[in-house]
């Protein structure tokens, strides 16, 4: 069977939905679908569905004979904060976060890197990014991604997660053991460093804002590396 892929858009009637106008430039200039294929739909508010196209000019189109599907969302939240990275680093983990299961995530700036990697222009680029790892995992849900000016702001954002774990390579407990017990609440906030890791100062601030300092195995990862681990572990505490 050939690739059914999906777009998103919004439902319009019973059966039928209108593709948003940026996803009709893309089906039909970039993949070339035609009247009468296959297609699925999405709102990114847990309602999918799958039905055939419909084309009525170069920049609208519809999926018709829409067969929907709802899935609740999930309500254990598993968050990433990572420390903006080099350029493209980012944009390298926004896929491998969203399709591991990440519902939200905050890129914040370290203290000692510039303004740019946080600029307008990287957070447009990183929602189209998500919206397109969105498609590709076929997740139902949408994932919100924030970027903001420090830690102290990336922090306040955490109020919703019961558990606050801080990837440190100096911690003594470990991730795994973390993840393999039971747990309940809210969700789970998982902050990383940038690629210096944390400072002293931005370590005590974390503590002193109820994160707990945790490891991922005995040696030293990479802020990329450790985010995508963290990513699976939080996967493993679906409830």
């Amino acid at each position: 069977m050939s690739h059914i892929y999906r777009f998103f858009g919004e439902k319009v009637n019973d059966g039928i939905w209108r593709l948003a106008d940026e996803e009709v430039t893309h089906a039909l200039k970039v993949l070339r679908l035609k009247d009468g294929d296959l297609v699925e739909v999405m709102d990114g508010r847990g309602l999918t569905g799958h039905g055939t196209l419909k084309i009525a000019s170069k920049s609208k189109a519809h999926a018709v004979n829409v067969t929907e599907t709802s899935t609740p969302q999930d309500s254990f939240c598993r968050w990433i904060l990572l420390g903006a990275l080099k350029p493209g680093d980012v944009d390298d983990l926004i896929a491998p976060l969203v399709e591991l299961g990440a519902d939200k995530i905050i890129i914040y700036r370290q203290a000692d890197t510039p303004y740019f990697r946080i600029s307008d222009a990287a957070s447009d680029r990183w929602q189209r990014l998500v919206r397109a790892a969105l498609k590709q995992s076929k997740r139902p849900w949408s994932v919100d991604l924030e970027a903001v000016d420090d830690l102290g702001a990336a922090l306040d954002l955490v109020a919703p997660c019961t558990y606050k774990w801080m990837l440190d390579h100096e911690a003594k407990v470990d991730l795994l053991a973390k993840t393999l017990a039971k747990v309940e609440g809210q969700g789970v906030a998982a902050l990383i460093g940038g690629e210096k890791g944390f400072t002293a100062a931005e370590r005590a601030q974390a503590l002193k804002a109820g994160f707990e300092g945790v490891r991922l195995g005995p040696w030293v990862l990479r802020a990329r590396t450790a985010a995508q681990a963290a990513a699976v572990f939080l996967g493993m505490m679906r409830i």
